[in-house]
């Protein structure tokens, strides 16, 4: 009788719980990514990059703990975000440093992503 009892119980307190469920909306990340410290890219992700000037730029990953660079491509930014995406399909895991470079190789921007 008491097992009754308990069983009982404890289906009038599931029984009593809300069953709705809230659907969250995607939100668009429109962070700078190297206004935080680290991040976590998938291939094809989009970034978002914030310049202060427009021109030629390089944007390099490096190898974190290696310091092998993995990809040195131009790109054209412009004032203001900037969306590029970034594709890790050929590289390894790891914790790489993204940098953009202008023209003279000076680094002007850099963060770390894990992949």
């Amino acid at each position: 009788m008491k097992k009754l009892f308990y069983i009982l119980l404890l289906l009038v307190v599931f029984s009593c719980t809300d069953d709705t469920f809230e659907i969250l909306e995607p939100v668009t990340n429109s962070v700078d990514i190297f206004e935080v410290q680290s991040t976590v890219v998938n291939d094809g992700d989009e970034i978002n990059i914030n310049l202060v000037s427009e021109g030629e730029f390089k944007i390099s990953l490096v190898d974190e703990f290696t310091n092998i660079t993995h990809t040195n491509e131009i790109f054209y930014g412009k004032v203001g975000d900037n969306k590029l995406n970034i594709y890790t399909r050929a590289l390894p895991k790891g914790s790489y440093k993204l940098l953009i470079k202008d023209v003279k190789d000076n680094i002007i921007k850099q963060t770390t992503i894990k992949l």
